[in-house]
């Protein structure tokens, strides 16, 4: 019975499922027909829309025909009433006032007018007594002390300068009309390895400008151009040496340049400095800075003659006086040289005999 009930059941199921089948079927068919339908009606629509685009004339006459009358007549009312009724304005609650009087008194009666007092006695008695106190004490009570404040530098703030900044007045320097320069010698010195006293002086000589370190010939006259060399100078003996005047230099009004000229006795040729370090015997021009030797002294003993004319090294003044640097020996040429390095072999100093 059971198997009998089962294959029924089956039956049934078979014919539904044929049914949905046949039914799924049926619906997509009329899709299809439907949709091949909509798309002929499509094509034919876009025909016809391209006919009456070709043909100039309309299809169909106006559905109306214009009049010139106005559609409506217009109205001489508003279309809309106002919101509100229009306010009038009432009169002032108050009316002007005419008289010069105020409206009402003041809130505060005015204080009486001050008259000033002519007598010369104060109104009043000052508030306090002047004091002979002051008023506030110092902050600090002053020290007492032996000892300065701050102690002294070892060395001055400013270094000195190596020359006067103004040229002193002139003092007459008490020297003969007529002197030979001698390079000065005193007990110690040792000249050439030698502790005896030894005499050389200024001559006039003919040297080589060309060849420096080269012996010059001593002569006993002198001329224009000439350079000056040691000749020995022993007293009581012939000797060579040029004899030699001072012109000192003019009143510091009168002369601006410092220091003294040396002029060779009668004639008419000074010294001459005509570079940095050479020496020769020009016409005497007391215009000439060139022609200007300081360190000369009363007496004339133990002096340094140094150039007027100043000399720089690097923006630095060298100190010059007149040498022939190393020990002496007759024609060796005088020239200008750094006091210094005269100094080491004492040749730079000179005195007057």
């Amino acid at each position: 019975m059971s198997s009998t009930t089962g294959r029924f059941s089956n039956t049934k199921l078979a014919a539904v499922g044929g049914s949905i089948v046949i039914s799924v079927g049926a619906l997509t068919a009329l899709a299809a027909v439907g949709g091949m339908e909509l798309h002929n009606k499509r094509v034919a629509q876009r025909a016809a829309a391209l006919d009456l685009l070709e043909t100039d004339e309309p299809t169909s006459e106006p559905s109306e025909v214009p009049s010139t009358q106005p559609s409506s007549v217009p109205s001489t009312q508003p279309s809309l009433r106002p919101s509100s009724l229009p306010t009038v304005t009432t009169s002032p609650s108050h009316q002007p006032t005419t008289s010069s009087s105020p409206s009402a008194l003041p809130s505060v009666n005015p204080s009486m007018s001050f008259v000033p007092s002519t007598s010369a006695q104060p109104s009043s008695e000052p508030s306090a007594d002047p004091s002979a106190n002051p008023s506030s004490l110092p902050s600090a009570s002053p020290t007492l002390s032996a000892s300065p404040t701050f102690n002294p530098t070892r060395r001055p703030t400013n270094r000195p300068t190596p020359r006067p900044t103004n040229r002193p007045t002139n003092k007459p320097i008490s020297l003969p009309s007529s002197f030979r320069l001698r390079l000065h010698w005193e007990q110690g010195d040792f000249w050439q390895d030698e502790p005896w006293e030894k005499w050389y002086c200024m001559a006039c000589a003919d040297c080589n400008s060309n060849i420096f370190d080269e012996n010059c010939d001593v002569v006993n006259y002198c001329r224009d151009g000439m350079m000056l060399a040691l000749a020995e100078c022993r007293p009581n003996q012939r000797t060579d040496a040029a004899k030699f005047s001072l012109l000192p230099g003019r009143n510091l009004f009168a002369d601006d340049l410092e220091g003294d000229q040396i002029q060779v006795s009668n004639s008419n040729l000074c010294l001459s400095l005509v570079s940095a370090r050479m020496l020769k015997l020009e016409t005497c021009n007391a215009s000439k800075i060139e022609q200007r030797f300081t360190g000369f002294r009363s007496g004339g003993n133990a002096m340094e003659i140094v150039p007027a004319k100043v000399s720089k090294k690097d923006g630095v003044v060298v100190e010059k006086c007149l040498t022939q640097h190393h020990h002496p020996r007759e024609g060796e040429r005088i020239y200008s040289e750094v006091c210094r390095l005269a100094r080491i072999s004492d040749t730079n100093l000179w005195s007057t005999y």
